[in-house]
């Protein structure tokens, strides 16, 4: 069966890599690979073969992350034209 789209409950205990996968947008292959490369918070504990974590965990850091295209939110606009003489 495949994973469910729908938004995971943020009032919910804890969180699967399938609720991970559908809050970022992303498969289930990508929250894994995001782990084991140490670019996702750890997870908060393990229920059998299953990675969980505290939805507000996951949130915090998401809404912490550099969006693409923002370079990390600093300004890059072009410097000021220094004033004429």
């Amino acid at each position: 069966m495949p994973a469910s789209s729908a938004a995971p409950d943020p009032n919910a205990e804890w969180w699967t890599t399938n609720d991970v996968a559908a809050y970022l947008g992303v498969g289930k292959a990508t929250v894994s690979a995001y782990r084991g490369r140490g670019q996702l918070p750890e997870p908060d504990g393990k229920i059998g073969q299953s990675w969980i974590w505290r939805p507000s965990r996951i949130i915090t850091w998401h809404e912490q992350r550099p969006r693409k295209g923002t370079r990390g939110g600093r300004d890059h606009s072009p410097p000021a034209e220094p004033p004429g003489p």
